[in-house]
């Protein structure tokens, strides 16, 4: 989904957030993370195309849609440190069965790296029981729910921003349902 298909679903309030953090993060010395903050609203609207919100003018929040109510499955904020972080559906065993990610030694918790450049990833497990739950990431944590935390550096390369973006992928391959198709015969 391109960014301004990103901005035409958001609330007229949101889209106006989103265009002030863009312009913050363009008027920073590194204009770059501009760039990369629209890739990431937009690659994490793709995977839930129901709806996003903002909490505050730093974080937002995405949704599927789950039977007349809505899910959150994503978050994402600027703590302006330099991170960004996403939350997401925990899909972390997955992520390391497949090869997208690797185990760090033992004595860096929370360590992962990429296999193709040997470049660390931050990710996180949460759950209910996680210390100090953000109100924007809770929801993922409620009804038994686990999730992550995937923290990118300022200096983010492209294949940690890559391996991010598979692991919210392969998160939302557990809660997008496939569209019947015209063949298959209805219930």
């Amino acid at each position: 989904m391109a960014f301004e298909e990103f901005l035409a679903k958001l609330a007229p309030k949101d889209k106006v957030n989103a265009e002030r953090r863009v312009s913050v993060l363009e008027a920073e010395a590194d204009a770059s993370r501009a760039h990369l903050w629209r890739r990431l609203v937009s690659a994490l609207m793709t995977l839930s195309p129901h709806a996003a919100k903002f909490v505050g003018k730093q974080t937002v929040q995405f949704y599927i849609a789950d039977g007349k109510y809505r899910m959150q499955v994503f978050a994402m904020e600027d703590l302006q440190d330099g991170n960004f972080t996403i939350y997401a559906p925990d899909a972390l065993d997955e992520a390391v069965k497949t090869g997208l990610l690797e185990d760090a030694e033992p004595a860096e918790e929370h360590s992962y790296f990429v296999p193709a450049s040997k470049e660390p990833l931050r990710v996180e497990r949460l759950d209910g029981n996680s210390i100090n739950s953000g109100a924007h990431y809770k929801d993922l944590t409620g009804w038994n729910r686990k999730a992550v935390r995937i923290t990118l550096p300022p200096s983010a390369s492209p294949k940690q921003i890559e391996a991010a973006e598979v692991l919210c992928a392969l998160a939302a391959q557990h809660f997008v349902r496939a569209k019947p198709s015209a063949d298959s015969p209805s219930k």
